[in-house]
């Protein structure tokens, strides 16, 4: 792998994450000093991460993760429904008894995740997983590509959302079990469903709550590096 590529990679990953805050200004010198790189490869990263509308330009030449707002929620959301929704759909009849077991294991660790108010990174990791073991099996690289774009974009509500949950107010544990239950029974129409209901959740926990008060910072602010693995 070349290092633009690699650089590329790892910054996709915490975009998905949500390790930066929306309005969050990302400097090209800071993050070649983190990944050990020079600026080229970042620049390049981060203008391909612009053209994917994952960050926009700033005048100083750094990079700003976009600033939340109801549009830009409701634009995520459309749009994520209509093209995971597809992809699940796709998945159902070409799920194989591997992949229905990771899904199941997968699913049981979502749950145990969500129950630990200390292990949300690991709901994270795993929630992603899950997701994309579904649209991986739809044998499409055209919406596999699209779904990437979206979850680079939905990486700072995301984050936002997860700074509102509370013991009682967590996504539905039993959504996942549905998704795969549905699968199993090759039911496209009730696996889409489900994982429908799974997208909208943090969106209209957002929605509900205005937002989050981090996703519209008064000033532009730097966002401090997380830790690179």
């Amino acid at each position: 792998m070349s290092v633009n590529l690699a650089v590329y990679r790892r910054l996709c990953d915490h975009l998905m994450r949500g390790d930066y805050a929306a309005g969050s200004v990302l400097g090209i010198q800071e993050l070649a000093d983190a990944f050990g790189t020079s600026a080229m490869p970042v620049r390049e990263a981060l203008r391909r991460l612009a053209a994917q509308r994952a960050l926009e330009p700033m005048k100083s030449r750094s990079m700003r993760v976009p600033v939340l707002s109801v549009q830009r929620l409701h634009d995520i959301r459309r749009a994520r429904v209509l093209v995971e929704g597809a992809a699940t759909e796709w998945a159902v009849e070409r799920m194989g008894t591997a992949e229905l077991a990771e899904l199941r294991r997968l699913a049981r660790r979502i749950g145990q995740s969500l129950a630990r108010p200390d292990a949300l990174s690991e709901w994270v990791t795993s929630n992603q997983a899950f997701h994309f073991t579904i649209y991986r099996a739809s044998a499409s690289e055209s919406l596999l590509a699209m779904i990437e774009n979206l979850w680079l974009q939905s990486g700072p509500c995301l984050r936002a959302a997860r700074a509102l949950m509370r013991a009682d107010e967590r996504p539905p544990v039993e959504l996942h079990a549905a998704i795969v239950a549905a699968i199993e029974q090759r039911d496209a129409s009730g696996a889409r469903d489900a994982l429908e209901r799974d997208i909208c959740w943090s969106f209209d926990l957002l929605l509900e709550h205005g937002i989050a008060p981090e996703s519209a910072p008064p000033r532009q602010r730097r966002q401090r590096s997380p830790t690179y693995a």
